[in-house]
């Protein structure tokens, strides 16, 4: 009868053992932790603009190690879009050598300065210290920049240079609203 017992326990000790292995081996091979599906999926049921649960993983995956929490969520997303217009500044620069458009890129180029040194640094601020209500506040002027650089393409029938990292852009700041709107 003690054999039998033994057995058993022996049996179950593996099975567990297998469990917390193959969890661990998931995770090491590159699978967003829990909290990501499920906060993206929670984000995407806020709605804010063209905001998918498909971008919200493939933007969170691989930059949310650590991550506890849709809080740390939201900082991470804050960091991606404040990457994000610093590159497309930094594009814009490159870009302002004169032609048809380059009235417009110098007003891109004066929204993109306001957020990169100006917005973002007080939203990070914000969501870091968890005042999401402030946060999400300045995260809508972030998200007006790129509406506003488009716009002045869009209404002299241009084609934006920079339409690609605006649209970006505005998809990560929706991406921040949204998973600070769940924290």
């Amino acid at each position: 009868m003690a054999s039998s017992s033994t057995n058993c326990h022996s049996i179950i000790s593996l099975i567990t053992l297998l469990f917390f292995i193959i969890i661990n081996v998931r995770e090491v091979a590159g699978e967003p932790p829990s909290v990501v599906p499920s906060a993206c999926k929670r984000a995407y049921g806020v709605g804010i603009g063209s905001l998918t649960e498909d971008f919200c993983l493939s933007a969170l995956t691989g930059h949310s190690a650590g991550a506890a929490d849709n809080g740390d969520l939201a900082l991470i997303a804050v960091d991606l879009a404040t990457a994000n217009a610093t590159a497309t500044e930094r594009k814009i620069d490159d870009l302002l050598n004169g032609g048809d458009v380059s009235e417009g890129l110098q007003s891109c180029r004066a929204l993109y300065k306001a957020v990169v040194h100006q917005y973002q640094p007080q939203c990070r601020a914000a969501v870091k210290e968890r005042r999401f209500a402030d946060g999400k506040l300045c995260l809508l002027r972030t998200a007006q920049a790129p509406v506003d650089c488009e716009r002045w393409f869009q209404q002299r029938m241009l084609a934006s240079p920079v339409a690609r990292e605006d649209d970006s852009l505005a998809k990560l700041v929706n991406l921040a609203i949204a998973l600070s709107s769940i924290a």
